[in-house]
């Protein structure tokens, strides 16, 4: 958490009656009030930090108006000796401690004992805000920067529906290219002659290869070849548990010398005379490109799945190569300021991590 938000500007019932706050009311840091009360046994004002005490122990808030606070948080008002900001930025560095200290068996819950039992360092008032005042010019560096980053990631889809949904004709996947399940992994396979690096779901992040494990399976020379990777493969997710997740599909680079993949991944090669695979990812990794997989995906178990027929079937606007391509430059280029402001982020959040270490030990 940063510096603290101006608040949602929600008011009261019209009747002069708090609104109740409680544990599931800290989404984008502001509240979300869902009724009124007549009685109410425990109120905060404006100025107040109300604070998570459940499951997600530490998020917080400030109140912008009078509420009754349901169970699951806590509210804090900061006496004459202790700024406001301070305490909020006190409260952030020691969001870790406080998750730490939770008990129960169906969530995780703090009281008012274990708050109370946190060491407050408290130098004097005009300390706290310079101390304040400097943490909310990091943190105001960090939002910024952040802030930057939502529209880099949406533009690649942006961009691709405004240029290619009405101008070039639709195509399915099999009509440029052939679908291939993965291998199947069981106790049968300790038989077979050859032990092989292959994917599996973990390996298979939307537009990104996650390599940091890679296992292994035996199988055959014929069941090799036949599910071997070559760079420009594209791996869709076959199930997840998430609508949203199944389908997603990630390009291979050729990152290993041999590979092969699972049966929960469903390989795509292209016509490359066709297809540019890069472009067909940007694509299927859309909101509008992943529609069709979470249509069509069965759920079975809380488990969401395609098949290969589904990925055989899956709609693509086709350009000319050459304008795939040029497409595909201008992508690289967007993602490649993405990670510049991403690097930049990590070293505002390593700043403010440190700067947050120092103040509240006295070094700052």
């Amino acid at each position: 958490m940063g510096q603290a938000p101006p608040g949602a500007s929600y008011n009261t019932n019209g009747e002069g009656l708090p609104l109740i706050a409680g544990a599931g009311d800290f989404k984008n840091r502001h509240l979300s009030p869902k009724k009124h009360t007549t009685s109410p046994q425990r109120i905060c004002i404006a100025g107040d930090i109300i604070l998570s005490i459940r499951a997600s122990i530490g998020e917080k808030v400030i109140a912008d108006a009078q509420y009754c606070l349901g169970r699951g948080v806590a509210g804090l008002r900061a006496k004459k000796v202790l700024d406001s900001q301070y305490l909020w930025h006190w409260l952030t560095s020691s969001e870790r401690d406080l998750s730490a200290r939770g008990r129960g068996a169906t969530f995780l819950q703090v009281n008012k004992s274990d708050i109370d039992s946190l060491q407050l360092p408290l130098p004097p008032l005009d300390e706290q805000r310079r101390i304040a005042a400097i943490l909310d010019q990091a943190d105001a560096i960090r939002t910024k920067r952040r802030q930057q980053l939502n529209p880099l990631g949406e533009l690649p889809g942006s961009l691709f529906w405004s240029n290619f949904s009405a101008n070039y004709p639709i195509v399915r996947l099999e009509e440029v290219g052939t679908v291939q399940g993965g291998l199947q992994i069981s106790r049968a396979r300790a038989a077979n002659p050859i032990e092989v690096p292959y994917l599996r779901v973990a390996n298979v992040q939307r537009s990104n290869l996650d390599l940091s494990e890679i296992k292994l399976l035996r199988a055959t020379d014929r069941e090799i070849t036949r599910t071997r990777l070559i760079a420009g493969d594209l791996l869709f997710v076959e199930g997840h548990a998430s609508q949203f997740e199944v389908g997603r599909v990630s390009l291979w680079n050729g990152e290993l010398r041999e590979c092969v993949h699972q049966n929960h991944l469903i390989r795509f090669r292209a016509s490359r005379r066709r297809l540019e695979p890069r472009f067909a990812e940007i694509w299927f990794n859309t909101q509008r490109g992943a529609t069709h997989f979470r249509r069509a995906a069965r759920t079975t178990s809380g488990l969401h799945t395609i098949s290969a027929t589904t990925v055989k079937s899956a709609p693509l606007p086709l350009p000319p190569i050459e304008i795939q391509r040029a497409f595909v430059e201008r992508v690289e280029h967007i993602n490649a300021q993405r990670s510049r402001v991403e690097a930049a982020l990590a070293c505002d959040d390593e700043l403010f991590a440190s700067l947050q270490s120092r103040a509240f030990k006295g070094e700052l």
